[in-house]
């Protein structure tokens, strides 16, 4: 007992000293907060682009004070530094984020920090203009099931972009696009497998439910994909007007793409795949941006489906001129004559796909593409 009251006079002595006459009892020095909450319930709003963009503004501001009071030069113009094609390649793009039905999929997206322009570039030679407003687009195709969310931001704001329409078609697993090949095959023009429209909501975002698509010669795995703003919406269902303020393709990690093709009916596509490190429009597109999806499995692999989310960073005042392949109408697809599929020797042939498969036709395409987004980002950047 003698010993475990030194002991309680030893501690008690420096609180004694640090305040000498004062008789203030020892549990007022550990006193708890008012109410023990974390601030887990804000992580929303803490990851918000708007939330993120003010910080880093403030926190900036700040910091050019203080270098300003020591005597250096600040550099007022905001300083990003654009990725290059081959550190994208290279991130793992599987999250760990567990997707739940009903779920706010804005959350989704709080691990996109920045919100940079996306690369634009053609809508390649297979787009359909007037596809029908509708979330499940497979019609029964074979294949992965994937659901696809796409955030529209305004990339000079970071505010989220509201009703706006995101346009996206692909190729199927056995590579075809349905809908568009031979314009002298009156049935693939009634096809609109793997093509659709979806509005975003209040938080900018679109959704769809697809399929994982197939790969071809001469092209990375991909997705299209148009953004359309002031479009009206009409009672059969689809759209018309509007500008299109983005163009873009979005692509998958290359062991994703991996996995994917080991699966039926992925597997009997003979086709080599292209790397995406070797695609020119993955070059032109990841020199700058990351256009790779984000993805978790629903599942325990790949082949019990996928959720996917990606963030475009748009300017809204642009108006991207388009070209498609054909018109969807109320009796089905009528053939663009002017479009780049008529334009082709023969009227196209393929038989049902994208015309050409076997020559090369597509890697030849996408160097054009290559080119000419190459070419509009040098004058983008002259006058910005």
């Amino acid at each position: 007992m003698a010993l475990k009251s030194l002991l309680s006079s030893l501690l008690l002595a420096p609180l004694a000293l640090a305040h000498p006459g004062h008789k203030e009892a020892v549990h007022a020095h550990r006193a708890l907060p008012l109410e023990r909450r974390s601030l887990d319930h804000c992580s929303k709003e803490f990851n918000s682009p708007e939330f993120i963009q003010r910080t880093v503004e403030i926190n900036g501001a700040e910091i050019k004070r203080l270098r300003r009071a020591l005597g250096y030069e600040v550099d007022e113009k905001p300083k990003i530094t654009p990725r290059d094609y081959l550190s994208v390649s290279r991130i793992d793009h599987k999250s760990n984020k567990t997707v739940t039905e009903g779920m706010d999929l804005s959350t989704l997206f709080s691990n996109y920090g920045a919100c940079m322009l996306m690369p634009v570039v053609d809508e390649g030679p297979l787009y359909v203009k007037g596809e029908e407003i509708r979330k499940n687009i497979t019609n029964g195709e074979r294949g992965i099931k994937m659901t696809l969310a796409i955030q529209v931001v305004d990339y000079k704001t970071c505010q989220t972009v509201p009703n706006a329409y995101v346009d996206i078609w692909s190729s199927n697993a056995t590579v075809s696009y349905p809908g568009m090949g031979d314009p002298n095959d009156a049935s693939i023009l009634k096809g609109t497998t793997l093509r659709g429209v979806q509005p975003t909501d209040s938080h900018g975002v679109a959704s769809f439910d697809t399929m994982f698509p197939g790969h071809y010669d001469g092209r990375a795995t991909h997705i299209h994909a148009i953004v359309w703003l002031g479009a009206t919406k009409h009672a059969n269902n689809t759209l018309t007007g509007g500008r299109a303020a983005h163009i873009g393709q979005i692509y998958f990690d290359q062991g994703l793409i991996t996995a994917a093709e080991r699966n039926a009916p992925y597997n009997t596509n003979r086709m080599p795949i292209q790397q995406n490190t070797r695609d020119f429009l993955f070059q032109a597109g990841a020199n700058g941006d990351d256009p790779i999806v984000r993805y978790s499995f629903i599942g325990k692999d790949v082949s019990e489906g996928l959720f996917a989310w990606i963030r475009f960073g748009i300017n809204q005042q642009t108006s991207r001129p388009l070209n498609p392949a054909a018109y969807w109408t109320a009796n089905g697809g009528v053939m663009n004559p002017t479009g780049p599929i008529s334009k082709l020797p023969g009227g196209g042939g393929g038989g049902g796909g994208w015309p050409g498969f076997g020559g090369g036709w597509g890697k030849r395409f996408a160097e054009k593409l290559g080119r000419k987004v190459e070419a509009e980002a040098e004058l983008q950047e002259d006058a910005e």
